[in-house]
Order: C-alpha cells, then structure tokens, then sequence
C-alpha cells in the first residue's frame, strides 16, 4: 500500500544516479536452499513425497494423484511438450506481510512464531519494505540478513517453512505510483528508491534467482504497471499475481495474462499488525512435492500455485490428466482440461465451478450443487497459443482460482 515515507526518501534521491540493479552486498544467488535458479517453467519438480493433492498436507499418505510419474519426473517427460508432471499435495501460506522493520508490527520471529502456531500456516514470508530496509545514509541496514537468519533458524523441513523478501514500491508521495512488488528469493536489497516499474524491470532481470509478484494491483489509480507492459526478460522471474487488492482483481488478472505475462495466482495478507495469517482466511497456496524451501522454489517457477478465501479449500486444474496447471504446452491441436474443487471441513459446499480463457471468456460451467467437492472438464481447440483458468466458487460466496495452463499449437 502507498505511504508517507517522509523526508527522509527525499534526501536520498541523489541515490538514484548509482542504477538499477545489484544493491549493496550482491551475492551470486538467493539463499534459497535450491540448487537450480532456472526460472524456465519446464524446470524438473522434486517429487520425492509420495502424496495426495486434496486438502490433506500430510506428505506421508501413500495415494495417487492422476499422475504415474515417478520420483523424478519434470518437464518434457512423456509424449507432452512443456508438461509438467509429479505427485504433489497443497501447502498453504501468506507471502506478504510486515513488521517493525518496516511499517509494521513487532518483529520477523514474531510473525513466523505467530503464522506456524495460531495460523496454521505451512509457509510465511516476511516481505517489509524495501526503502525502509536502507539506514538513514542510505545503506542497507542489518533487518534484511538479520530476517533471513532467522527464517533459516525457523525452517524445519516438513513442518515449517520461513522466509524473508522485500516489497518494492514505486511512487513515495512523489509521483504516482506504477504498482508494488514482492521479491523473494533474493539475498541482497534492490537499489533504494526505484520511481517506476522500469527499473524495477531492470534489477529483476539482473537478479540470478529471484521470484517476484504483482501485489495488491490496482490499490490506486496507475497501479497497473502501465496496464502490465510486457517484458519477456522479466516473464521469466514475474511469476505471481496477488489477488489482494481494492480494485478488479479478476479482471485485472486477465489483463495481465491477456498482456502476455505467466502469472499464477496468490492471495496474500499484506499485513501490518500483528495478525500474520490470522487477519482472514485467505491464503496462497502451492501444489510441492515436499514441505521444503527447495521444492517452494520450484513450485513457484513453475507457477503452481491457487488462491483461496478458504483456508481449508484446494482447487487444481490439469491437462490432458497429467500436465499440472502451470505447465506451458506446445505442440497441441485440442487439449482436454479438467478441474477439481475441494474442501476439508464439512459443511462447505460448492455453488459452481467454470473455466475461463483469453479475454475473459466463460469456456464452460457447472452447477456444484452445494456439494463438499466439484468437477468440471471440456476439450478447447488450439488454434494459436491460448490459456484455461479454472474458479470454483462456495455457497458463501468464497472463491478459489487456479493456476492456468498455456498451451499453443
């Protein structure tokens, strides 16, 4: 959300004449526990935890899902070009939030102690603000390694997963703002103060490893990133989208894929009290073969990720019963997709559940029936490159979206 950032950012604007790219203390990569910085989504998937895909976290249940792919399985296995292939479960968490780093409340062990055991969260990030993450002389300050010190304290595999970012932010007061930034999986601060998204565009591509996410868009007039300009340099890197915002999320959402850009879905918190992932039910979600920072990783960069307003509810789309959404297919004439919508507690039902393509277009719906789970499929025409979203929406109005799937002839 835009601030008052005071005086202060006014008195290092000079900064600016240093460029856009690797801010002080750059190292070669994130510190993000994954050996491939390969931001390509047919990147291989760790699939070592045998699971199941509802709602279930527990990755030591030994059951199918629709997938016969082993071990190791990843992109391009099989006959489908761009497939994405493995056995994974949903993990849930919240990517977005602050403390007193920044504009927030208390502090990042705080947040992750609060997220793992009142929230029930399988996955926090603690993202404050860049700008605020710089001393008064403009240098970075000791809160960013201090954060990610002790996230790596925090992590346990299969049970907890913490993480530091940032939030970029262009604007300050000073002009109006083209839109705001999560980074994750970066080990050193972007440059201080960035005035527009193009700069932003320049350290993203300079990054060795990062994941980045279009937050709360639409917030303000001109938070758009200039109605999403394309940059396939940035593609690459630009692989989430926020469904957290005060304007037309959904409709944003398909103008930002329209605009050429694989983004996957998330809906964070942004918090700025201390109510880490107990602010809503909300949450994002990322379909892993394991509860590690590694297979985070590659579950971002392959964009299998959904958005829900219930924090028990799971949706996933598939092609042709074994693609994962997410996957960018080629080399297709018709692709068949289907699409299920659950949840864990009883007594939440479903009212329906569509599938939409480019330009916002209903491709097919169903009538749930108020039923605890729902299911949908169709088989599209690949006449030129194209995308299905999947959305499932509860008897009280809570909605989940999926994860696309691309495809082109």
């Amino acid at each position: 959300m835009t601030r008052d950032h005071g005086i202060v950012l006014l008195l290092v604007m000079a900064l600016l004449a240093a460029g856009c790219g690797n801010g002080s203390s750059a190292k070669d990569g994130a510190d993000s526990g994954s050996t491939d910085t390969d931001a390509d989504t047919d990147a291989d998937t760790d699939t070592d935890a045998d699971t199941d895909t509802d709602t279930d976290t527990d990755t030591d249940s030994d059951t199918d899902s629709d997938s016969d792919a082993g071990a190791d399985a990843g992109a391009d296995a099989g006959p489908w070009n761009g497939c994405v292939e493995g056995s994974f479960s949903p993990y849930f968490g919240n990517f977005h939030a602050h403390t007193a780093d920044s504009d927030g409340e208390g502090s990042p062990a705080d947040a992750f102690t609060m997220a793992r055991d009142v929230a029930g969260l399988d996955m926090m990030a603690v993202t404050d603000h860049l700008e605020q993450l710089y001393n008064l002389l403009g240098m970075p300050a000791a809160d960013y390694p201090e954060c990610m010190a002790t996230a790596e304290e925090m992590t346990a595999d299969g049970e907890f997963l913490a993480l530091c970012g940032y939030e970029y932010g262009s604007g300050f007061g000073l002009v109006g703002s083209t839109g705001h930034n999560v980074v994750l999986f970066n080990d050193y601060l972007f440059p201080m103060v960035q005035l527009d998204f193009h700069d932003f565009y320049q350290s993203v591509i300079e990054s060795p490893s990062c994941v980045t996410e279009f937050s709360h868009p639409g917030d303000e007039a001109g938070m758009t990133w200039s109605n999403f300009e394309y940059d396939a340099a940035v593609d690459e890197k630009m692989n989430l989208f926020d469904f957290k915002g005060n304007g037309d999320t959904w409709s944003l959402y398909f103008q930002a894929l329209d605009a050429g850009w694989h983004v996957s879905p998330m809906h964070d918190q942004d918090n700025h009290s201390a109510n880490w992932g107990t602010a809503d039910d909300t949450r994002s979600a990322f379909y892993m073969g394991a509860l590690t920072i590694a297979a985070l990783y590659d579950a971002m960069q392959d964009r299998r990720s959904f958005m829900t307003h219930d924090k028990d509810a799971a949706i996933r789309l598939m092609a042709d019963a074994t693609c994962w959404m997410g996957s960018v297919l080629s080399g297709f004439a018709s692709l068949a997709v289907d699409a299920e919508a659950t949840d864990a507690e009883a007594g939440d039902g479903y009212a329906t559940m569509e599938l939409y393509g480019p330009g916002q277009t209903l491709i097919a719906s169903v009538d749930c029936g108020g039923g605890e789970s729902c299911a949908i499929g169709d088989t599209i025409d690949v006449a030129g490159p194209t995308y299905v979203v999947a959305r499932a929406t509860q008897t009280d109005g809570d909605v989940l979206v999926s994860a696309p799937v691309w495809v082109a002839p």
